[in-house]
């Protein structure tokens, strides 16, 4: 095993065979004054950690989730003020998680291994300068809990009975706090024959934790003595129970993003996930439990067991995610609007959960990169997402396939595939964007000579990104309008290419500078030739190929404004609707922006109708569904084979609302300076916005007026304020600018109304 410098010598142990989930302890004495204490603990599975009766950090299912055939992370604490001179017990539980648990829609339990296994090392530095550590080993010992079986998947069980007491609390009564204790087994195979990672390294990432809690909204029973509780929003985390029963009374909590005509909790689309979570009570007045090694996605939660009348307080959703610092503010006139960025920001929440993934409640819970880069600029409005994808980029680059091409998942479980347009091209955008939004050029650095490879697989012969024979998930989920692979694949190896360029300029790499843009120059003629008719008109005819070639500048001059123009007709020709898919929703609107067909644009957000996003809202979404009907009030559920209720894709619209809708845009990487262009518009009465960039915040408030619009900005930075017939060079500071009657006036303010 590479120990990655950081001198890592602790054994790694476990107790028991699953489903079981044991606790693991050390005792040990500290005789003299402490100067440091530094936790560091990782697990083939996931842990938590305790300290003489005291919990150890506040992340949960750490250390995530990694390709553990390569690399494992650890995370490290200050446990200084947790000891204490004399007796101290550590103590960790570990449960299967992600490596020997179920894992993806394949049905693998134990993809990776069969049992959890758990590693630490406790550092202590001693007043007088001498040092002693602490590692796992033989010393350890281990004790069956009161999890009986837990698993990201299918929920976790639980006999309150069985609790340990104060297991990790020197001197600690309690059941087997002080005896029935047995060996650990310390891992001694070989690592050609345990499978272990290949490193161990410090956690980069964002880890989960809890962000919020959700207490029940309503509660309604059922026959058989069923009750379901509606948190009012759809959430990704676990139920934290409040119970006044008797011992040894067992309730099954099952969890749903929707209900039954009946009123019951529908999982149909969950396939194999059970997502249920089992409790037995101990008998203790208001009693308290939550899952510690599980998570669903849900709005529903149906208990079943309990007795007497129906109490709101008995369940409280409590919210994971791996989401903290948010960034973003958005509200307009209309509530629809509201509550479709409120969905968006709800399933942002709910699906960055250690890696992006696509759905939060079903057996998949896979980090699609397909999704990840077409709401990559949504994301990096909403939240600071740099530790994020710090990790995930990572995991990306370890399932980088050996010819250059990038999957269609991270990690990878060798299920899916590589080098699928749109899906593996996250490899360019994801850093790309990065740079665009934080002005951090170090995302592409890192990982330069990989992206390199990536491109030169794009100009390989016979290749499945843009060839011929291109396979890939086209635009996934198009209302009815297919946009061939091979045209998208085209498309994104040519917006690759300036991309690629882009970042060779800010990188200082003169030489790649040259390349790529020599490959653009190819790309462009490679697609002009193979999807241009003798009128300069695109063959494919869809709203996503005009589209993509709008917004990513794929053509030039005239050639780009008979595909605008082709592109609004479209629109018009399906009664002002859209029709696209996966790939396509991230640049429809923003394309009819910028090339003048804003109204269009506004019309889109602004439909109530399939397909549309606010046709989700009327239909009582709170997150952004898998497919624009997942639900319908005249025809129920779609297809129940792959219908997630918490799928962000589709969010993508959010990039527009901050950049066109509100004008709020980078005009330099990292904001250092701006382009406000607000999206006047009579359909709305007003806008407020903010973003807090890397270089302060930006917000802007704009409203119709009895004689037009007046405009309040405050910018951190230089920026260009610009409006249809008008333009002004504006410093950082706040500024009005009241547009009537046809004239405009431009005053510095000291206060901003946002």
């Amino acid at each position: 095993m590479i120990e990655k410098d950081i001198g890592w010598k602790a054994e790694w142990i476990r107790f028991g065979w699953n489903p079981a989930v044991p606790g693991l302890r050390k005792a040990f004495t500290v005789g003299k004054p402490i100067a440091t204490a530094e936790l560091r603990a990782t697990a083939l599975g996931v842990y938590e950690l305790m300290l003489n009766g005291r919990r150890v950090g506040s992340e949960v299912l750490q250390p995530g989730w990694t390709d553990y055939r390569k690399r494992v992370y650890f995370l490290e604490h200050d446990v200084k003020d947790c000891l204490a001179e004399g007796e101290n017990i550590l103590g960790a539980i570990v449960a299967p998680g992600w490596y020997a648990g179920f894992v993806g829609p394949f049905e693998d339990k134990g993809f990776y291994g069969q049992e959890a296994w758990f590693s630490c090392e406790l550092k202590l530095t001693y007043s007088d300068g001498t040092q002693e550590t602490i590692v796992t080993d033989s010393s350890w010992e281990g004790h069956a809990g009161p999890i009986l079986s837990s698993d990201l998947l299918m929920g976790e069980s639980y006999d309150a009975r069985l609790e340990l007491g104060d297991w990790t609390l020197p001197g600690g009564g309690g059941q087997a706090a002080s005896g029935g204790w047995s060996p650990v087994i310390v891992r001694e195979e070989p690592f050609s024959t345990c499978h272990l990672p290949l490193a161990i390294e410090p956690y980069p990432g964002s880890p989960v934790t809890q962000v919020g809690e959700l207490p029940a909204q309503s509660v309604v029973e059922l026959s058989g003595g069923r009750q379901v509780f509606d948190l009012g929003q759809n959430m990704v985390g676990v139920v934290r129970l409040k119970l006044n029963v008797p011992a040894g009374t067992e309730l099954v909590v099952r969890h749903g993003e929707m209900l039954n005509e009946e009123g019951s909790v529908y999982t149909a689309n969950l396939r194999k996930a059970k997502a249920v979570d089992r409790y037995i009570a101990k008998g203790e007045k208001d009693e308290t439990w939550q899952p510690r090694f599980t998570f669903h996605g849900f709005r529903y939660v149906q208990i079943e067991g309990l007795s007497g009348a129906p109490d709101i307080g008995t369940a409280t959703g409590v919210v994971l995610s791996s989401v903290r610092e948010k960034t973003a503010f958005f509200e307009c006139s209309d509530p629809q609007v509201n509550q479709l960025f409120s969905n968006i920001n709800w399933g942002f929440i709910g699906n960055y959960f250690d890696i992006p993934t696509d759905c939060p409640q079903r057996d998949e819970r896979l980090g699609w990169t397909g999704d990840t880069q077409i709401f990559m600029k949504s994301a990096s409005f909403l939240a600071d997402v740099r530790p994020f994808f710090d990790k995930w980029l990572q995991d990306l680059h370890d399932a980088q396939h050996a010819d250059g091409a990038y999957p269609d998942v991270a990690p990878n479980l060798g299920r899916l595939g590589h080098g699928h347009a749109a899906w593996a091209d996250a490899g360019i955008v994801c850093p790309y964007v990065l740079w665009e939004m934080y002005g951090e050029i170090r995302f592409a650095k890192r990982w330069w000579s990989e992206m390199c490879r990536y491109m030169d697989f794009l100009f390989s012969e016979g290749n499945i990104h843009n060839g011929p024979d291109a396979h890939s998930f086209g635009d996934w989920l198009s209302a009815n309008s297919e946009t061939p692979n091979e045209f998208i694949g085209q498309a994104y190896r040519l917006y690759n290419c300036r991309l690629m360029k882009e970042m060779a300029e800010a990188l200082g790499l003169d030489k790649d500078v040259q390349r790529f843009a020599g490959l653009e120059e190819k790309g462009r003629t490679l697609f002009k030739e193979k999807f241009l008719n003798d009128g300069g008109h695109l063959t494919v005819k869809t709203q996503t190929a005009y589209a993509l070639v709008v917004a990513m500048d794929l053509l030039d001059g005239t050639l780009v404004e008979l595909a605008a123009n082709d592109l609004a007709q479209n629109v018009k020709d399906h009664d002002g609707y859209l029709t696209t898919g996966f790939v396509g929703v991230g640049y429809l609107c923003p394309a009819l922006s910028k090339s003048g067909h804003h109204d269009l644009a506004v019309q889109l957000l602004l439909n109530e109708d399939y397909p549309s996003w606010l046709y989700e809202v009327k239909n009582g979404a709170t997150t952004i569904w898998e497919r624009w009907n997942s639900w319908s009030h005249e025809h129920g559920f779609g297809d129940v084979s792959m219908n997630s209720f918490n799928h962000y894709a589709f969010g993508a619209v959010c990039e527009w609302m901050f950049e066109s809708l509100a004008g709020i845009k980078a005009g330099a990487p990292g904001f250092q300076t701006l382009e406000i262009a607000p999206g006047l518009t009579d359909r709305l009465d007003y806008v407020k916005a903010s973003y807090e960039s890397a270089q302060g915040r930006i917000s802007i408030h704009w409203k119709k007026t009895a004689d037009g619009f007046e405009i309040e900005l405050e910018t951190p930075a230089a920026s260009t304020l610009r409006i249809e017939g008008g333009e002004w060079q504006v410093a950082s500071g706040h500024w009005r600018l009241v547009l009537a009657d046809g004239s405009a006036a431009l005053s510095e303010i000291n206060e901003v109304g946002v």
